[in-house]
C-alpha cells in the first residue's frame, strides 16, 4: 500500500463527512509517483484499522423525493463522466513542488499517516479554543467573516470553524483521542501509539516541523465543521494570494458547502450517502459552492468587493481548479471556477432591490437554472426555466441570460485573465 492511497481514499469519499478539497491528492499522486515507500507493519495495520472505522461512520440512507428537473440531472450524473477541455497544470502545483522536494525517505514514509491523523482531529476531535495561522495571526479576521457569514446566509451558531495545524502531531493528548474515539483503544495504548507517532515519526523530521503538505486542508463537514489549515493559506499565499483574502475565499466557498449540507435533501431529492459522486456530481456541486462564494463576495451586504479585486484574488485562489476529470474529486477547472463565481456576481447583480439577500433555495434555483442550462447544457433551457418557482426567479433569470456569452466565454477559456478583470 502506497503511503498516499488510504490518505486520498479518506479525503474524498471513505468518512461520514465530505471533504472539497481533494485536489492537492491529485498534484501530490502526480508528484509522488515514482515513489514506492510502504509504511511500516505496525503503522500499516493501524492506518487500516482507522480507514475501516472511518468508513463505517457513513450518514445514514434515506428515500429520494426528487422533482422532475433534479431527477433528470440526478440521472445524467450518476453515468456521465467530466468532458475534457483544454486545462494545464496552475500556479498550486508549482507552489506545492518545493515542499514535496523536501521529503526523503522517513518523509514519505509517514506523511500519509500523520496527515491523516491531522484531518480526522480537525475534522472530528478538536473542541479547543481555536486559532488561525500557526502564530495566531489570522484569528480576529477569521472570527469577523465568520460572523459576517453567519448573518448573511442565516446560520448563526450552526458551524464550528476549526483550524488545522502541524503543531497538533506534536500534541500526545490529540493524537491520543484519535485512537480512543476511532479504534477504541484503551487509554494506555492510545498514549503509547501516539508517543511513538510523536517520538518516530514527527520529531525525526525537520521538515514536518515547517512544510505545510501536513495542514493543507480546506474542507467542511457534515458534521457542521468547517476546517481550514495553515499549509492551504501558506501553499495559497506562495501562489500570490494574500493570505487574508485566501482564508477568506476558503471560508466562503466551504460555508457554501455547509449552506449545501443544510438543504441537502431538498436541493438534490436524496439524502447525502445516495448522491452521485461521480466526476461530474462532484462538479456540480463544487461549481454551486463557487457560485455561492462569488455571490457572497461580491455582494453589497457580503464581502463587498468589486469584481475586478474579487476576479484578481478568485483566479488565484481557483488555481486549486483541476484536471482530473475522471477523478470522484474533481472540481472543475480554473476557468470553470471562475465561470461559476462570475455567476454568483450576476445574481447580485440582476436582484432588485439592490442590496437584497436572496435566499440559499433562490440562489440554488438559479444556479440550477444556470448550469444545466448554459454550463453545461444537460437540459433544455425551456424545461430550466419552467422549474423556477416564482415570477421573480423566472424575471432574475431571464437577465441571467443577457450574461450568457460572458459565461461560456469565461468557461471555455476564451477570455485571458485582463478581459475577466475588467468585465
Amino acid at each position: 500500500m502506497k503511503t498516499t492511497s488510504i490518505k486520498a481514499a479518506l479525503l474524498c469519499c471513505a468518512v461520514s463527512f465530505i471533504t472539497f478539497s481533494c485536489d492537492k491528492e491529485d498534484t501530490l499522486n502526480e508528484l509522488e509517483a515514482s515513489s514506492s515507500r510502504e509504511v511500516s507493519t505496525e503503522a500499516e495495520s493501524r492506518q487500516v484499522v482507522l480507514t475501516e472505522k472511518a468508513a463505517a461512520l457513513t450518514s445514514e440512507s434515506g428515500e429520494s423525493t426528487s422533482d422532475a428537473v433534479t431527477q433528470q440531472w440526478l440521472e445524467v450524473l450518476a453515468g456521465r463522466a467530466v468532458s475534457p477541455t483544454e486545462c494545464a497544470p496552475t500556479a498550486l502545483n508549482a507552489a506545492i513542488r518545493p515542499y514535496v522536494l523536501q521529503f526523503g525517505e522517513h518523509e514519505w514514509e509517514w506523511y500519509s499517516y500523520l496527515a491523516l491523523l491531522n484531518q480526522l482531529y480537525a475534522g472530528y476531535l478538536d473542541n479547543s479554543s481555536q486559532h488561525f495561522g500557526a502564530a495566531g495571526e489570522l484569528t480576529d479576521f477569521a472570527a469577523k467573516h465568520k460572523r459576517n457569514l453567519e448573518s448573511f446566509w442565516s446560520m448563526a451558531n450552526q458551524v464550528a470553524l476549526i483550524g488545522q495545524h502541524n503543531s497538533t502531531l506534536l500534541n500526545r493528548d490529540a493524537i491520543a483521542q484519535i485512537y480512543m474515539a476511532f479504534v477504541g483503544a484503551p487509554s494506555a495504548t492510545a498514549y503509547k501509539w501516539a508517543d511513538e507517532d510523536i517520538e518516530l515519526g514527527m520529531k525525526p523530521s525537520q521538515v514536518f516541523q515547517t512544510t505545510p503538505l501536513l495542514s493543507l486542508d480546506g474542507f467542511a463537514t457534515t458534521g457542521k465543521r468547517i476546517v481550514i489549515g495553515d499549509g492551504i493559506i501558506k501553499v495559497l499565499n506562495d501562489a500570490g494570494t494574500d493570505s487574508k483574502v485566501a482564508f477568506a475565499g476558503v471560508l466562503a466557498h466551504e460555508w457554501g458547502h455547509q449552506v449545501q449540507f443544510k438543504n441537502f435533501k431538498s436541493w438534490f431529492g436524496v439524502e447525502f450517502n445516495k448522491y452521485p459522486y461521480t466526476a461530474e456530481g462532484t462538479r456540480l456541486m463544487e461549481l454551486e459552492a463557487d457560485v455561492l462564494t462569488g455571490y457572497y463576495l461580491t455582494h453589497k451586504r457580503g464581502a463587498t468587493y468589486n469584481w475586478k479585486d474579487a476576479a484578481q484574488f478568485l483566479q488565484l485562489f481557483y488555481n486549486i481548479g483541476d484536471c482530473s476529470f475522471t477523478s470522484e474529486g474533481h472540481h472543475g477547472t480554473p476557468n470553470q471556477r471562475m465561470a461559476a463565481a462570475r455567476l454568483g456576481w450576476v445574481i447580485a447583480k440582476v436582484t432588485y432591490p439592490v442590496g437584497h439577500i436572496l435566499t440559499a433555495d433562490e440562489v440554488h434555483a438559479l444556479f440550477n437554472a444556470a448550469f444545466n442550462d448554459i454550463l453545461a447544457n444537460t437540459i433544455e433551457s425551456t424545461d430550466v426555466y419552467a422549474s423556477l418557482k416564482s415570477a421573480d426567479l423566472k424575471n432574475m433569470y431571464t437577465k441571467i441570460l443577457g450574461y450568457e456569452e460572458e459565461l461560456t466565454a469565461i468557461a471555455s477559456g476564451a477570455l485571458d485573465q485582463s478581459s475577466i478583470e475588467n468585465l
